[in-house]
């Protein structure tokens, strides 16, 4: 028995559950924690044949020690270990995606360079995604991202890119992250759950955290009619945030968020295996065929000159620097960086660039024993010599040294 609002009793009536209606595509996609989120029932689609970058091969030679350079004095023996640069590769994948990024950021801020200081320099994140369902292969995943590009058109976007992501996180490993992820003093999460997600797992506990939910994040210019998502979108569109103003070359600030970006979309997207299509395609004035040097049509954007590209570019490059995904994956062991002054205490000569040994040796007399070496690592280093047999592709520095003694 139940009391009535007078507060006399009343004969209890059964329950009757309201009637049941169907929710729209768009109702249930805002009730995930994610917009677009994909049913995780779905389960990993494709897992076997798309690749995140960094967890696939590497070139034939990527890892191997070579000579880099030889001192003058002493002839000592400076290495490097060549790069094969894939996105694919377990140690460069970091040099790609930093590369990539660079590139994609000098594009983005350069544009913006060329338009009035007002709200056309504006620059803004979203993503688009697909139906549930609507995106299961390879062909279906390029056709989807050209269909982002109409959306992000039509929500006001002028000139952008699209970067597609095969996965998202389940709610499982969000729930990790979560208890897991280190923290600042105001309780930010110190990396992104991407990044949590690379370091903590190796391939197979990464991808039971994932599951196919195909997405196409926008990067680019918006206008005075930007647009929001909407219930009757038969995509989702979701603005994301905008990134920091532009205000010129120097403009460090604004860099960082560009190419921070960037950056973080690069580190999972995804690719079949075995294919070459670009992780960065650009669209309206952002297009290839419509920012150009030398713009000849009402359509075209001019791109500014190349003094300010450059100095755009070593900017960015600044930014970008050596990131802490690089220094574990070893991706900064570039050719020939070492170059100048002896590390050999007080030797005190400089490092010949095997590339310049020849000239070097042309015009200078060093002791017999350097110039040995120094023609050792030119030879080594350009192919007329290869070092003794189990010896020919050193993998540590230790070997590198073994192998060029056993030359000299």
């Amino acid at each position: 028995m139940s009391v009535n609002e007078w507060g006399t009793l009343k004969e209890p009536t059964a329950y009757v559950p309201p009637k049941a209606s169907e929710p729209s595509d768009a109702a249930r996609r805002a009730d995930k924690s994610s917009p677009g989120m994909w049913n995780e029932d779905l389960g990993r689609y494709g897992s076997d044949t798309w690749n995140l970058p960094g967890y696939g091969e590497s070139g034939p030679k990527c890892g191997e020690w070579y000579p880099a350079a030889v001192c003058d004095e002493c002839g000592h023996l400076d290495l490097g270990t060549h790069n094969c640069g894939r996105r694919s590769c377990p140690n460069c994948w970091g040099i790609w995606a930093k590369e990539a990024s660079v590139r994609a950021t000098k594009r983005v801020q350069a544009f913006r360079h060329t338009q009035p200081d007002n709200h056309l320099r504006q620059i803004a994140h979203a993503v688009v995604s697909p139906p549930e369902g609507d995106v299961m292969n390879e062909r279906e995943f390029y056709q989807g991202r050209k269909r982002a590009a109409e959306i992000a058109e039509e929500k006001g976007f002028r000139g952008f890119a699209v970067v597609p992501h095969p996965w998202r996180v389940t709610e499982d490993a969000k729930g990790e992250y979560e208890q897991s992820v280190p923290r600042d003093s105001d309780g930010n999460a110190l990396m992104g759950v991407w990044v949590w997600l690379r370091k903590e797992f190796d391939e197979a506990g990464l991808r039971e955290r994932i599951y196919w939910s195909p997405h196409y994040h926008i990067i680019g210019a918006t206008s005075a009619g930007m647009e929001p998502g909407a219930e009757s979108d038969a995509w989702n569109y979701n603005f994301i945030r905008s990134l920091d103003s532009y205000d010129g070359i120097r403009d460090r600030s604004s860099h960082e968020d560009v190419y921070g970006a960037f950056r973080y979309l690069m580190s999972h997207t995804g690719f079949a295996e075995g294919s070459t299509k670009q992780a960065v395609t650009w669209y309206g004035d952002l297009a290839n065929s419509v920012f150009v040097e030398e713009a000849s049509a009402e359509w075209q954007v001019q791109k500014p000159s190349e003094g300010v590209r450059s100095a755009l570019e070593r900017e960015i490059e600044d930014v970008a620097g050596v990131t802490e995904e690089d220094d574990e994956d070893g991706a900064e062991a570039d050719e020939g960086d070492d170059v100048g002054e002896c590390p050999c205490g007080d030797c005190g000569g400089v490092l010949i660039d095997v590339f310049d040994i020849r000239m070097y040796l042309d015009h200078n007399d060093p002791p017999p024993d350097v110039a040995r070496r120094m023609q050792t690592a030119y030879e080594w280093r350009v192919g007329d010599r290869s070092p003794p047999p189990g010896m020919k592709h050193p993998r540590t520095e230790e070997q590198a040294r073994e192998a060029f003694e056993a030359m000299t």
